[in-house]
């Protein structure tokens, strides 16, 4: 799932790796939301990328499914030096690990977009912020 809107987010400010910039309350808002869709999926497993506004989305969600947090760099946004090459073997990394099937993984729009392209062949819209885009199968 795409984190809620950041502070940078509102201004339409480029966030790449910036690690701070933290959850507006409407952010905290799509998290909670989020979280409550959540709870019927039987979630066992939240990774998330360490951006502050992808670990608190990540932390309201785990409060409420009484899970813990794995922070995980391969979801890290792409890097303003990075190339797209490079995104998609972060990816590619994190798709062949065996991670259990109900995990839940705070990310951000251009990593699930690309792992949306990569798993199906056509890069989607920019996921909203605290969106949940279904993995497939």
């Amino acid at each position: 799932m795409r984190h809620g809107q950041s502070t940078w987010n509102a201004m339409d400010r480029m966030q790449g790796q910036e690690l701070s910039p933290p959850l507006t309350d409407l952010g905290r808002e799509q998290a909670a939301l989020a979280a409550d869709a959540l709870v019927a999926r039987n979630v066992v497993r939240i990774l998330s990328s360490p951006a502050v506004r992808a670990r608190q989305t990540a932390d309201v969600i785990a409060e409420r499914l009484g899970l813990e947090v794995v922070e995980e760099p391969l979801l890290l946004e792409k890097g303003l030096d990075e190339d797209k090459a490079s995104v998609l073997a972060r990816i590619q990394e994190l798709v062949a690990r065996d991670l259990p099937g109900n995990t839940v993984a705070v990310s951000h729009g251009d990593v699930i977009g690309y792992a949306v392209e990569l798993l199906t062949g056509k890069l989607p819209a920019l996921p909203a912020n605290g969106s949940i885009t279904h993995a497939l199968g």
